[in-house]
């Protein structure tokens, strides 16, 4: 691996909010000794854990309405020109507009393009004309699933197929432990009949319809009092938050959920970590959301989690292969229920052994670097 390379890395801005999925091909990199100069559109405050990588730059660009589009284009090409990179690395569709023209400057540098929301064809129809075009004249294609790639390949009419990258986190990344105070506190917040024995159910983000939050609020009925919900993200005064608490408080099940704000990644990842369950629901509607590949999978798994996932071939799959957790049928209450019910039947012996094995899994076979190390190590070669 050429780790004296330099890359232009034209991805999405960053702060302690964010999950940190779309910045994982610039931290890799760093991480093996590559310069790596990162460009970003937006208006965020910039990460505390970017000071463990000395080798990124970072730059954000304001972002300012159409102007902001301009500014953003103009500093990609000077960054280039007097960079020089041996790489150029695109993460995501939105950054392809900026960037058509580099096709048309090929020198000796290798063109990346990485993308974690493949969809289909006529889902965003702009940022999909070019993408397509960015896509076809690419060294190197990334997706994070194999059967969208499969898509995208036939879609888009590639040379070859994309290399595969789970969204994922590495084994370095940093996960708070269980707090069980912590875990006491939600479940006293909700009001839980019996605190000694709850099983707390995260969505892992807010009330909405395609994540299937109507009918996990439905299954919750069939199941027993101790068994808690909590969505996060949700600011009151929303429309999703007064849905929420609508649907909740006719079904009568007020107190046995938490709607709580939107926290920074390492307080949500404090939150899975004490939680027993993880909901991973997505409506049949689409290549997205039928072959799933969600950063959140990474994150209930490496925080111990045990989940309830679609039925779809995919995920099922994952599930199967490595004891995940359970399936249902995303559209049956009945089904979410059961699914939910066969996890929190466990004893607590039983749960915490399935905690370290499930973080065990998430660690070795399903981290970045099982992926990233055989693409990441054929492209820089």
């Amino acid at each position: 691996m050429n780790v004296s390379a330099r890359v232009l890395y034209l991805s999405y801005s960053l702060d302690d909010d964010d999950a940190p999925h779309q910045s994982m091909g610039a931290l890799w990199l760093a991480r093996k000794g590559v310069f790596v100069n990162y460009l970003a559109l937006g208006n965020k405050d910039k990460p505390s854990w970017l000071t463990d990588f000395p080798n990124i730059t970072y730059r954000q660009i304001p972002k300012n309405h159409l102007t902001s589009a301009m500014s953003a284009l103009l500093v990609f090409f000077f960054e280039y020109k007097k960079m020089k990179p041996d790489f150029v690395y695109v993460q995501g569709a939105q950054q392809t507009l900026f960037v058509l023209w580099l096709p048309f400057v090929r020198a000796k540098f290798k063109l990346i393009y990485h993308t974690q929301d493949y969809l289909e064809p006529g889902k965003h129809r702009f940022y999909e004309t070019c993408e397509r075009f960015f896509a076809r004249r690419a060294d190197w294609v990334i997706c994070n699933e194999p059967n969208r790639a499969r898509f995208m390949a036939g879609n888009y009419r590639l040379r070859q197929m994309p290399q595969v990258i789970r969204t994922a986190l590495p084994s370095w990344w940093t996960i708070p432990e269980r707090d069980e105070k912590y875990r006491l506190e939600l479940s006293s917040k909700a009001g839980t009949y019996d605190v000694s024995v709850p099983r707390l159910i995260v969505v892992g983000g807010r009330y909405e319809k395609d994540r299937m939050s109507p009918e996990v609020v439905n299954a919750m009925g069939e199941l027993p009092e101790n068994y808690i919900v909590i969505f996060t993200g949700m600011i009151s005064g929303t429309s999703s938050y007064k849905e929420c608490e609508s649907h909740l408080n006719s079904v009568g099940l007020l107190k046995r959920a938490l709607l709580l704000r939107r926290l920074k990644y390492d307080e949500l990842m404090k939150l899975y970590s004490a939680c027993d369950i993880g909901i991973l629901l997505y409506p049949n509607d689409g290549i997205g959301h039928y072959y799933q590949a969600p950063g959140r999978l990474t994150e209930y798994l490496r925080c111990g989690l045990q989940i309830v996932t679609a039925d779809f071939p995919g995920m099922e799959l994952l599930v199967l292969k490595h004891n995940l957790g359970t399936v249902a049928d995303p559209y049956s209450p009945t089904s979410i229920a059961s699914g939910i019910r066969r996890i929190g039947m466990q004893s607590y012996e039983n749960l915490m052994e399935a905690r370290k094995r499930i973080k065990a899994v998430a660690f070795d076979e399903l981290s970045y670097e099982n992926q990233a190390e055989s693409v990441f190590g054929q492209i820089l070669s």
